[in-house]
């Protein structure tokens, strides 16, 4: 064989261990934050850890109700926002597109909301309500979801159609 060969297939097989042995690496890491999970969050979980609030901080005892409930009602609220309006703009698209100037400027205006980063969007969100009202919402939470659930919809139902 070629000396040029055999020096391809031992780098080769020196790049295929080190690869491996870095996956090792990472999934050990893996492993243990999944073991400890699984040993110190199991006999946590009871029926109070979903049905009380969370407590002060330093408090022992308490659960997860607000939050489980706070994130179903933001959840709720997006959905109910954007998927009407997802739903309309798509179908417009699908059926427009190709002939209004609009349609092309709302599929722009989609592909932009589309590739922006969520923290941006959070951002944003972040300066037009809680700067200007000074406190935090659920409502500020819902309107970033929206803003990035909105075009995920538009694209899929002009899509699917």
């Amino acid at each position: 064989m070629d000396t040029r060969y055999q020096k391809r297939k031992l780098i080769n097989g020196i790049s295929t261990v080190l690869s491996g042995l870095a996956v090792c690496i990472g999934l050990l890491g893996l492993i243990w934050i999944l073991a400890t999970l699984f040993i110190k969050g199991v006999p946590a979980m009871n029926w109070a850890f979903f049905t009380e609030s969370t407590p002060a901080p330093g408090s022992e005892g308490g659960g997860m109700a607000n939050a489980i409930v706070g994130s179903l009602l933001i959840v709720g609220l997006t959905t109910i926002v954007s998927t009407p309006i997802g739903i309309l703009a798509g179908i417009y698209l699908a059926e427009f597109g190709d002939r209004s100037k609009v349609a092309g400027i709302t599929r722009f205006v989609t592909d932009i909301m589309l590739s922006a980063p969520s923290i941006v969007i959070g951002l944003f969100v972040y300066a037009l309500f809680v700067a200007t009202t000074k406190h935090f919402s659920g409502w500020s939470g819902s309107v970033a979801l929206a803003l990035i659930a909105v075009p995920v919809v538009v694209r899929t139902t002009d899509n699917m159609l």
